[in-house]
């Protein structure tokens, strides 16, 4: 039996935080109590994170030239082979930390190709007493937006929680959420898989050069794989089985 591979992006630049050593401690009971289970955890303290430079190259080309300058690429490849995958941030003034929205920025064109689809995903908020929900509906929604199919969102607020119990109770909502999920998909994950398929089926190349339109995107959402998908959970499954190599 092959074994399910989760992987954990930990917002912070502080290798002894507190988000990084609740996600490791939920991760490692998670498997202790079910071998089926692997887990690597992705700490940004571990690497050389630089911004996002507007260039746009990802969307028009289909890569991002900084990648080359920094080990963005490793982290991509890694969330490509997983099957279940954990965000996890502190609160940083009511939202997520500067590293974790670099991270998003830097992953922007996966929002618009859905290419982590056939994914499951969690997320940890972590705060010393507040914020916490703000940043809870951020993460949520940005797995939502890559087309990760969004499980549960734990919050664990050091002012009133012990570690221990926080980690015993969501291993237990953990396994439930997995029990009760069924394929990959849902409304939000349909409506938008639509709108883009829709929207880029509606441009032909004359429009598209015209307009000066993201041409890799154009040339994705027009490859015969999938318009062919009739369904967000069909295009997951497929997605799936390719391996998910689009970008």
């Amino acid at each position: 039996m092959s074994k399910t591979k989760i992987v954990a992006i930990v917002g912070s630049n502080n290798k002894n935080s507190v988000t990084n050593l609740v996600m490791s401690k939920l991760l490692s009971n998670i498997r202790n109590k079910n071998q089926n289970y692997t887990y690597e955890i992705l700490c940004f303290s571990d690497y050389d994170i630089k911004y996002c430079e507007g260039c746009e190259t990802c969307f028009k080309r289909g890569f991002c030239p900084v990648d080359k300058k920094d080990g963005f690429a490793i982290i991509r490849r890694k969330l490509k082979e997983s099957d279940i995958i954990f965000f996890a941030s502190p609160v940083y003034g009511h939202n997520v930390s500067g590293i974790m929205k670099t991270f998003f920025d830097r992953t922007t064109v996966s929002c618009h190709l859905l290419d982590f689809a056939g994914k499951l995903g969690f997320t940890l908020t972590t705060t010393y007493s507040n914020g916490q929900e703000k940043v809870k509906l951020y993460l949520k929604d940005l797995q939502r937006s890559m087309g990760i199919k969004n499980l549960n969102n734990y919050e664990y607020v050091r002012a009133i929680d012990s570690i221990s119990e926080f980690v015993e109770i969501n291993t237990l909502k953990f396994f439930k959420d997995i029990e009760l999920n069924f394929g990959y998909t849902d409304r939000y994950l349909e409506e938008n898989f639509n709108k883009f398929r829709n929207m880029y089926g509606q441009i032909d190349e004359e429009s598209l050069l015209i307009n000066k339109i993201n041409t890799y995107e154009w040339k994705y959402w027009n490859e015969k794989w999938i318009k062919e998908c009739r369904s967000f959970q069909e295009f997951a499954v497929k997605n799936k089985e390719i391996g998910n190599q689009t970008y």
